[in-house]
């Protein structure tokens, strides 16, 4: 096998985490990033910093993108002298930006040659390289199949979510939502347990016990929401509501910020008044259905 040639552009602890995440492999390395001092500690590692960005898109076939947004890249690989070096090669691009970014760079790459691959990291630049972080990738099959054993260098468990350029931008707007749910979800959790001499650390074990219901619940959700069905035994949205309130009430009386909590009840008064009060928990998705549902 040929030894692997990447080209790394956009430094920040993103970029330079996929830049480490090659070095440690017997890849040549390529990097180039606006500001010069951020390429040096990756150049002591054994990285080549291309002098522009002409240099560094002729110097490998599979180029990785990591920069602030797509305006920025576009700035970058647009520009006339640059864009026809890229016909022929592959672009990995891991901007963060939406569905639409992802189609019109989609096309942009179509029109010009170039083989495309929009992506996402789902965690955070510590995590890149190892067996456990989590890629997405979406565009051509055949673009990723081709380049998939470069590409898992970056993470164990990168993965194709399909044809649809867009599609890895899709879910990773999906799962950074539940992401930032959950994480705001314990913390006012936190706040309301310290308020009754509860640790974190305390918190953190029970919920590794109460992982499982966890689990179960969105597995329940999937299928419901799925199935548009919301009629059950278990506990209706009347139920819920009550058990929230219970907790909104308790953090106000420990003088816990409560605004999600409030949120919560919010949610469900809705979908208690649109008709869904006896029906089960999923029934509040009707609350975020779009108007016009689309599924990628």
């Amino acid at each position: 096998m040929d030894k692997l040639n990447v080209s790394v552009i956009g430094l920040g602890q993103m970029g330079a985490a996929l830049a480490r995440a090659y070095l440690k492999t017997d890849a040549r390395v390529t990097v180039w990033n606006r500001s010069v001092g951020k390429a040096t500690p990756l150049v002591e590692q054994g990285a080549e910093l291309a002098p522009d960005i002409e240099a560094a898109v002729t110097a490998s076939d599979l180029i990785i993108v990591c920069v602030a947004d797509y305006a920025t890249s576009d700035g970058l690989l647009k520009q006339r002298h640059v864009e026809p070096l890229l016909k022929g090669r592959t672009l990995m691009q891991l901007t963060t930006g939406t569905r639409a970014d992802a189609e019109r760079s989609a096309q942009w790459a179509a029109d010009a040659g170039i083989q495309y691959l929009d992506g996402a990291v789902m965690d955070y630049p510590v995590a890149v390289g190892s067996n456990e972080c989590l890629l997405l990738a979406s565009g051509s099959k055949a673009v990723y199949e081709r380049h998939a054993q470069a590409l898992k260098v970056l993470g164990g468990r990168f993965t194709y979510v399909g044809e649809q350029p867009g599609a890895a931008s899709v879910l990773d707007g999906g799962l950074l939502t539940i992401y930032y749910a959950s994480a705001i979800g314990f913390m006012q959790s936190a706040g309301m347990m310290m308020a009754e001499h509860v640790t974190p650390e305390t918190l953190k074990h029970a919920l590794d016990a109460f992982r499982p219901v966890i689990d179960k619940t969105f597995e329940y959700c999937t299928d419901r929401i799925s199935r548009h069905e919301y009629a059950g035994t278990e506990a209706s949205v009347h139920v819920h509501m009550l058990g929230v309130r219970s907790l909104l009430n308790r953090a106000k009386s420990a003088g816990v910020e409560h605004r999600l909590l409030q949120l919560f009840v919010d949610y469900l008064e809705k979908a208690s008044a649109s008709g869904h009060q006896a029906d089960e928990l999923p029934a509040v998705f009707e609350v975020f259905r779009p108007r016009e549902a689309t599924t990628t």
